[in-house]
């Protein structure tokens, strides 16, 4: 595929439900080893198994990008770093993490991993008004971190052994968009 074809992309919100459906290309090449090995080795598994959501970008019956999420918790003073609103806060803080997110090569910069991100931040507003969580976490691989600070993530703190930088989207800025996104759908 070429940058001058359109390619029409779908996104499926419960690959829990529905991966057996699709292919998952051996191919698949987002331009991370580990995530490709994720995608390749332990995404079919870690979805029969229900240890994640996922969320997936369908080509024809072709899985070509992924995310999926966790709950998990941070520790409060890592999450101080990303909270505007970080009072009262218990030891550990309840997130929903983002475990991998990944988009093969052929589908990057046409929108596909901002639209993987809007259904996962959809997916933490719902799950915050059952059970109140505190924000989206993820690790970011280091050419990820710009894409993810342009969409309010704040930095928790020095990346890690893996050069993965630890960063958070507080509830607050999650429930604003949101609750914009309803309004704009009337």
């Amino acid at each position: 595929m070429g940058t001058s074809e359109t390619v029409t992309c779908e996104i499926d919100c419960n690959l829990l439900a529905t991966f057996e459906q699709y292919n998952f290309p051996k191919d698949f090449d987002c331009g991370l080893p580990l995530i490709n090995e994720y995608f390749n080795g332990r995404l079919r598994r870690a979805l029969k198994s229900e240890n994640v959501k996922g969320i997936g970008a369908i080509v024809g019956h072709d899985l070509l990008g992924f995310c999926t999420l966790t709950v998990s918790e941070i520790t409060r003073e890592k999450a101080k770093a990303g909270l505007s609103k970080a009072t009262n806060l218990t030891k550990q803080i309840p997130v929903v993490r983002l475990v991998m997110l990944g988009v093969d090569k052929k589908l990057q910069k046409c929108g596909v991993g901002l639209a993987l991100m809007r259904n996962a931040l959809m997916e933490t507003a719902r799950l915050h008004m059952q059970i109140p969580i505190k924000g989206l976490y993820l690790d970011a691989a280091p050419g990820a971190v710009k894409f993810y600070s342009r969409l309010g993530f704040k930095v928790l703190g020095d990346p890690d052994e893996h050069q993965s930088t630890p960063m958070l989207l507080g509830i607050c800025v999650i429930m604003e968009a949101y609750n914009d996104c309803l309004e704009n759908a009337d």
